[in-house]
């Protein structure tokens, strides 16, 4: 029986740690731009199963607001 393959396109989202002396969110932003983004396992990817799962290299930072477009930043707790 012929198989096809179905496109979907979702959302995924990331996490980067960065430890700083910096309380400015654009230099927070630009060190967790240096550290790079996680990848996914093989497993998780779907390879050699019925389905695949892609990231794309383009991660963008979560703005809070048009009127603020300050990067969204956290502290962790020390």
């Amino acid at each position: 029986m012929p198989k096809y393959s179905v496109p979907f396109s979702g959302y995924a989202a990331a996490s980067v740690t960065v430890e700083t002396e910096s309380t400015d969110p654009e230099e927070i932003l630009e060190e967790a731009y240096n550290q790079g983004f996680p990848g996914i396992c093989a497993q998780c990817s779907g390879w050699g199963r019925d389905f695949s799962l892609e990231l794309g290299d383009d991660w963008e930072p979560i703005d809070t607001s048009a009127e603020d477009p300050t990067p969204v930043v956290y502290k962790e707790e020390d």
